[in-house]
């Protein structure tokens, strides 16, 4: 009984969980959860946080405690003893080292900051991808409903002029001309199938779905779309690249001049205590150590210079390439801009264009149907009407998914993107 009522519970939660719909953010959400870019990323992002607590650590004095038990047997043996023991502590810290801890420290975050920022890009490309898939999903879905619409029309028209030509009122060549469209039309909407299959799978492959056979379409809601920052990527990535490369040419040119190093120590410890007559106290000592070393390479065979001079070119070539791509980046954003507009344009004219269309179909059935008008004219209105119908489709999904790119170039997408 138990069971029962279990088996209950579950069977009406499966079912008010498929009448809600499948929305964008549900995708984003299981997307970004397992975009294997987005995981490398991550990976990444971890990486460059562990170097910064490395590099920060250069500036912490260092603790250590050592311990040491050995048994010595030598022939002929003059030790006093044969069991060795020491233990202790010591407290170090370097001082000044010409500034390599500081370069590395801002080579370190720097390289932080140029991780985190690509993977805020990379999370963008997931959600843009996730939109483009989701979006197609439904666009091919609406193809297929009216293809299917559209066969039905036919198929509708079809047989009442096959029982007109048993009839003998509609000429035998309508009624070859009705059946040839009818099977382009059940071809066309076939093929309609088969493109909406194909862009579910490929959703559901990018979500990770690719095993659950329920087909979650049906439940597909479409989102309103925001506007993301002003932000560009390439802008924030050409400041963080530079940044990188002066810290990592700056390291290369220091190698070049004298090395100057200060350090101090402070210890404390005793040995030979354990297995002999002597206490902890008989040997124990303290110390500290302060001290600055000078060291400057007079000759190298010019690796130095060779190091500092490739850590130019590189900086060079970072420079070259991230202005390319921030002009790039402008020349796209601008010119997504002026599409939008355009394509806006042609879906309010897609609109007034279905309408016209729709009226004209209207007219020429009732008017085909009364015989005051030919097959010609008949068959041309549908295949306007669908074509207008198809268009108007296809303009209007262009139109969302170029104001998504649009956000996406000109930022970073992110869930408080979809509503």
């Amino acid at each position: 009984m138990l069971a029962d009522m279990f088996l209950a519970a579950i069977t009406a939660l499966l079912i008010c969980s498929q009448a809600q719909a499948f929305t964008l953010k549900e995708a984003v959400s299981l997307a970004l959860g397992k975009a294997n870019l987005l995981q490398q990323s991550q990976a990444d992002a971890e990486k460059s946080k562990a170097a910064v607590v490395e590099a920060r650590a250069a500036f912490l004095p260092s603790l250590d405690v050592n311990a040491a038990y050995a048994y010595h047997n030598e022939n002929p043996n003059f030790r006093p003893y044969d069991w060795d023991s020491s233990a202790g502590i010591l407290l170090s810290e370097n001082l000044f080292d010409h500034g390599v801890s500081i370069y590395n420290f801002g080579l370190a975050r720097a390289n932080r900051r140029l991780v985190d920022l690509q993977f805020q890009r990379d999370r963008s490309t997931t959600i843009f991808s996730t939109v483009q898939f989701y979006f197609d999903v439904l666009r091919t879905k609406q193809i297929e409903e009216l293809q299917h619409k559209n066969t039905l029309q036919v198929e509708q028209v079809y047989k009442l002029v096959s029982s007109q030509y048993r009839q003998g009122m509609k000429p035998r060549a309508d009624f070859l001309r009705f059946q040839t469209q009818y099977q382009r039309s059940v071809l066309a909407e076939t093929s309609a199938q088969l493109d909406s299959l194909h862009a579910l799978q490929v959703l559901k492959v990018y979500l990770g779905l690719h095993e659950n056979p329920e087909n979650f379409e049906n439940y597909l809601a479409r989102p309103e779309l925001t506007k993301s920052s002003e932000l560009i990527f390439e802008e924030d990535k050409r400041k963080l690249s530079l940044d990188v490369r002066d810290y990592t040419e700056k390291l290369a040119k220091i190698e070049n001049f004298p090395q100057l190093n200060i350090f101090g120590k402070w210890g404390y410890g005793s040995d030979t205590f354990y297995h002999t007559n002597k206490t902890w106290n008989d040997n124990d000592k303290s110390f500290w150590l302060a001290g600055a070393t000078f060291t400057w390479n007079l000759w190298d065979w010019g690796q130095r210079s060779a190091v500092v001079q490739s850590a130019k070119l590189d900086t060079m070539k970072v420079e070259s390439q991230s202005d390319f791509d921030v002009r790039d980046a402008h020349a796209r954003i601008s010119e997504l801009e002026q599409q939008l507009k355009v394509v806006q344009r042609q879906f309010e004219i897609s609109e007034n264009l279905l309408k016209i269309e729709n009226e004209s179909y209207v007219l020429m059935e009732r008017a085909y149907k009364e015989g005051r008008s030919t097959y010609l004219d008949f068959s041309t209105a549908l295949s306007d009407l669908l074509s207008a119908q198809t268009q108007k489709i296809q303009i209007e999904y262009q139109l969302i998914l170029t104001g998504f790119e649009l956000n996406h170039r000109r930022g970073y997408l992110d869930e408080s993107t979809i509503k």
